[in-house]
């Protein structure tokens, strides 16, 4: 029987304890059976108990549950760090007892032993093994097809530089994020909860923020601008050439949504927009 009829290899799997051996306690779905070892088997299991377990292979290719936790599965983004270089590949640290395996065919650039590098954790279809790959462009979807702008979205940080921050939208779909829409430190691998800003009609490209887009995204900011500009005679030193990082500053937002705050109190007659500041206008 193939391992992944029912167990699926490089996931977690739900599975009984069905027989204790010396070796450890056999664990069971149904369809498939995995050792999980003597080291790792609880106190007073007993036949039938339910384990949540990760299934992957053992260094003679054998599947093997753990109650470990790897930083990734089969399908998952993660940044990890380089435990060994060999020539066929390199080997990661994934959190379990064997490293992960990046085969140099996989590796985008050649990896050095230290190195954190953000991977995608893959089953090869052949061997059964898991394995990752640096390569991540290759899995993911290029465009933003399917989503829609103001979209609430899951965003992991892929790389990039001060002028764009690539990340990666649900797990699968490439985008970028631009400087007004982040100031605290980005690390390869964070994950954050934001939302599709944009959507390029030519080529479909995505951009995406951590604040929520729309009129409705700036009511909530509206209240705590007014109450300031009260509290300073009805007037800021601050407009829409303000430097980002000042208006990230004062009010904890980014400059986009600073803007369309401003704008929208703008067109109610709330304020007026001068070279240097907004002014409370007297009703």
């Amino acid at each position: 029987m193939s391992h992944n009829e029912g167990m699926r290899i490089g996931e977690y799997n739900v599975m009984f304890a069905n027989r204790d051996t010396p070796q450890g306690f056999y664990l069971d779905d149904g369809e498939d059976e995995v050792l999980l070892p003597r080291n790792q088997v609880p106190l007073a299991t007993r036949n039938g108990d339910e384990f949540n377990v990760f299934v992957y292979t053992d260094s003679e290719d054998r599947p093997v549950a753990t109650l470990k936790k790897p930083y990734a599965v089969v399908g998952e983004f993660a940044r990890l760090t380089v435990i060994s270089t060999t020539g066929a590949g390199a080997f990661f640290d994934w959190g379990l007892d064997k490293d992960l395996f990046c085969p140099l065919k996989e590796q985008a650039d050649s990896l050095v032993t230290g190195q954190k590098e953000l991977v995608r954790v893959y089953l090869d279809p052949v061997s059964e093994r898991v394995a990752c790959s640096t390569r991540i462009n290759r899995f993911l979807q290029q465009n933003g097809v399917g989503l829609e702008q103001g979209q609430a979205v899951k965003i992991q940080i892929a790389g990039g530089t001060w002028e764009q921050i690539q990340v990666i939208i649900n797990g699968h779909i490439k985008g970028a994020l631009f400087p007004d829409e982040w100031f605290d430190d980005l690390q390869v691998g964070d994950k954050r909860d934001g939302f599709i800003k944009s959507i390029r009609p030519d080529d479909f490209k995505v951009a995406v923020s951590f604040r929520p887009q729309g009129y409705e995204a700036v009511l909530g900011e509206t209240d705590a601008l007014l109450e300031l500009l009260r509290a300073n005679g009805g007037s800021l030193p601050v407009s829409d050439r303000t430097s980002p990082e000042e208006i990230h500053r004062r009010f904890g937002i980014s400059k986009g949504a600073f803007k369309k705050l401003i704008g929208t109190l703008y067109r109610e007659g709330v304020i007026d927009i001068d070279y240097d500041r907004i002014v409370l206008r007297r009703r």
